[in-house]
């Protein structure tokens, strides 16, 4: 059965956002972004620097590409070491849980506070399954992400026992969510690995599933973060759909950059990465999460989208607000996460 929300508590509708100026103050605060060193990701860490947050982390698997990342947002006089809004690369790799989650406790160890989480990280990915029996999509845009939020959570709930706090955690999903087929189930691990042989793109639907999870596990998480007493403000959970992106431009050196976003955007209809970030943003640091908290948290914090305007409220799939579903998949995964010894 379908969860309905409540229509009286949906936030407020916006015609505009602007991430230059309709940001909270970031200030002293300290944002994580997975998969930060290209695309959506480092578009997204660029618009967070602009806004002086005070410590972003690029997490990534690969050093030299993350450097190169840091380098090229330097040299815009972005995030340089020793500012008062800085840069720094942390070691991930979702596709391997045992060292996400090592790489989440380096981090808590690292950090005294953390207010905002970004899993940007994932893709569409071929399919093969890996030692720990689940193929490679869902360990890295489903189960990689909760492994790293989960470790990362007493961080998250120590920052957000501070009065004024508003700590968020931004699940990045996507719209081909809604090409999953009715009956999709997540009751046991092999779930996970449905082929879909019978669809016209196969790896398409198990790209969906995957970001189907994403949603669900949004939701539960959102449900158990809600304001308690030891959690005044408790923690905003959104997932969303960043867009149909163009992921080349924001790793183009700036005085190039306005004539690829153009071409990108006029001859091949796809958003640039600068556009594509924005519903992040909006998600991580609008002051309207922060004003409507109370509504994003009533559930409507489940899926947002980038059209007509980055942030938009909209309805995910009937499996999405399935919460037989969302129970299903939260004990599935915590099974697995059992038989790895995690």
């Amino acid at each position: 059965m379908s969860k309905i929300r409540d229509a009286s508590t949906k936030p407020t509708a916006h015609t505009t956002f602007d991430p230059e100026k309709d940001l909270v103050d970031l200030k002293g605060k300290v944002i994580i972004v997975t998969g930060g060193n290209k695309g959506i990701g480092l578009a997204t860490i660029r618009h967070l620097l602009k806004a002086k947050a005070g410590k972003v982390y690029l997490a990534a698997r690969d050093e030299g590409r993350a450097k190169a990342a840091i380098e090229l947002l330097n040299d815009e006089g972005l995030g340089k070491e020793g500012s008062d809004s800085e840069v720094f690369w942390h070691k991930l790799d979702l596709a391997d849980p045992a060292k996400t989650k090592i790489s989440a406790e380096e981090f808590v160890e690292r950090e005294s506070r953390l207010d905002v989480v970004i899993n940007n990280a994932g893709g569409w990915l071929s399919h093969e399954i890996g030692k720990e029996g689940v193929n490679t999509q869902h360990l890295v845009n489903y189960i990689g992400p909760y492994i790293f939020t989960k470790t990362l959570l007493p961080l998250l709930k120590k920052t957000a026992q501070e009065p004024d706090s508003d700590v968020r955690i931004v699940n990045l999903s996507s719209k081909v969510h809604y090409q999953v087929p009715a009956g999709v189930q997540f009751k046991t691990i092999e779930d996970f690995n449905v082929l879909y042989s019978y669809r016209p793109v196969p790896s398409l639907v198990r790209y969906g599933n995957a970001k189907l999870a994403v949603i669900l596990w949004s939701r539960k998480l959102q449900e158990e973060l809600l304001p308690s007493e030891s959690l005044p403000n408790g923690i905003t959970v959104i997932a969303l759909h960043p867009g149909v992106i163009d992921t080349v431009s924001a790793g183009v050196p700036k005085p190039f950059r306005a004539l690829v976003k153009f071409l990108v955007r006029n001859l091949l209809g796809f958003d640039d990465t600068d556009f594509g970030s924005q519903t992040s943003v909006f998600a991580a640091a609008s002051k309207q999460v922060k004003d409507e908290r109370e509504k994003y948290q009533a559930g409507w914090g489940a899926y947002l989208h980038d059209a007509p305007v980055p942030g938009s409220v909209v309805d995910p799939s009937p499996a999405a607000l399935d919460d037989q579903l969302k129970e299903d998949l939260v004990e599935t995964t915590e099974k697995l996460l059992e038989n790895l010894g995690l």
